[in-house]
């Protein structure tokens, strides 16, 4: 971190939290000069990173908390979502119990402590960065942080414990648990000292390289975000888990990994499931007893006769299924009246952005879809429209490339 310690503990006093509420969105010459006025080099430096970080975190913490939040780009961008922080401590207090001792460890702005302490449970950050105690100390003055490294600065009275390493910078392979600071050596013996946890990764992870524990993949209304390995008291009866967080609430299905190899034609509806199902293994688990049909191993898509309200697939009306072909596609949907269209694909079979504006038709629908996926040796390309089933809000899927192990 380029900023000073001396800084960040001034951007934490009633004159460093005036200037960053004060910091302009003008950033040109003359406006950092006006600045430069009343506050050093290093003191405009932090407050604007401040501002901008603060700016950024309320598109995904609370916005109460934010509103007195010092932190730093980086923070905010390794930070737990406001939903998934709380979905984890909720767990976290429904099993350790309330007033219970939960040692933060990689705590960095406080995030997962926001929701922790929020769930009545006394927290401890640890964080080896010592500007980034700062930041925690400010933003949750009810907790207490340690400056030190995970397995020394972890309370030895902990009941249990969060741990979110870090990825080295020059990691490529985002999978390998051993790009992970600190490693695979340091949970373990975190694990054997605590007993029960928590460890924050990045969803890619390789679920068959962790110890011993529960797995839960977790997606933001279709996003993937993280995995959490669970351990000790707080693992589930179940190795998996994948869980759909949104507006409305949380949606989890848990079960034994398992990758089907079904295929079958693509019938009157499909369906995209939400990567987490893919991404834990469990799309055997959701097929079973249910009238529905995997189209093709590792596509994400399944088929029915029916469109039934599911928070883990967004079902679409078949209208139309041909080998992909631009033109082809692009005078078929003429027929149908197309203006703009969505475009949904996996694995880089194209460019939706590039294939949707060169799709788009002068007609008057905008409902319609096209949706082009590589299924064994050849390509196809659905027409659909979405179906009309009753959902929640927040249940919605962005447009773009499907996640699950085709976008690893």
């Amino acid at each position: 971190m380029s900023i000073a310690i001396e800084t960040w503990r001034w951007l934490t006093t009633r004159e460093g939290l005036d200037a960053i509420a004060c910091a302009p969105a003008d950033r040109s010459p003359a406006a950092i000069s006006r600045l430069r006025k009343k506050y050093d080099a290093e003191q405009v430096h932090g407050m604007l990173e401040a501002a901008d970080a603060r700016k950024r975190a309320a598109a995904k913490l609370d916005p109460a908390w934010c509103e007195r939040l010092v932190a730093d780009r980086q923070g905010v961008e390794m930070a737990s979502s406001a939903r998934s922080s709380v979905h984890k401590s909720a767990r976290f207090a429904r099993v350790l119990g309330a007033g219970a001792r939960v040692a933060d460890l990689c705590c960095g702005i406080g995030a997962d402590a926001w929701a922790l302490s929020g769930a009545k449970l006394t927290v401890t950050g640890v964080d080896f960065d010592e500007c980034r105690a700062v930041m925690f100390a400010h933003n949750l003055p009810e907790c207490t942080v340690v400056v030190g490294d995970a397995l020394d600065g972890c309370p030895s009275d902990s009941d249990g414990f969060h741990l979110d390493p870090a990825r080295r910078t020059d990691a490529r392979r985002t999978r390998s648990i051993e790009d992970f600071q600190p490693g695979p050596e340091v949970w373990g013996r975190v694990i054997e000292r605590v007993g029960s946890g928590a460890i924050k990764l990045h969803p890619g992870v390789d679920a068959y390289e962790l110890p011993e524990g529960e797995v839960e993949i977790i997606s933001e209304s279709g996003t993937l975000t993280q995995a959490v390995l669970w351990v000790g008291r707080l693992a589930g009866a179940h190795p998996r888990s994948a869980s759909v967080l949104t507006d409305s609430g949380v949606f989890t299905i848990c079960g034994e990994p398992e990758r089907p190899d079904d295929s079958a034609e693509i019938g009157e509806y499909l369906g995209t499931l939400d990567p987490c199902l893919e991404r834990a293994d469990l799309v055997s688990t959701l097929l079973q007893g249910a009238r529905l049909s995997l189209v093709h191993p590792g596509t994400g898509l399944v088929t029915s006769t029916s469109a039934e309200h599911h928070p883990m697939i967004r079902w679409y009306r078949t209208l139309e299924v041909l080998p992909w072909n631009q033109k082809r596609v692009k005078s078929a949907l003429r027929s149908y009246d197309a203006g703009v269209i969505e475009v949904r694909t996996r694995g880089g079979v194209v460019n939706p952005d590039a294939l949707q504006r060169a799709l788009r038709g002068k007609g008057s629908r905008s409902d319609l879809s096209v949706l082009v996926y590589r299924l064994g040796d050849r390509v196809v390309a659905v027409i659909a429209e979405q179906a009309h089933t009753k959902k929640p809000a927040g249940t919605a899927m962005p447009t773009g490339s499907d996640g699950g192990h085709g976008d690893a």
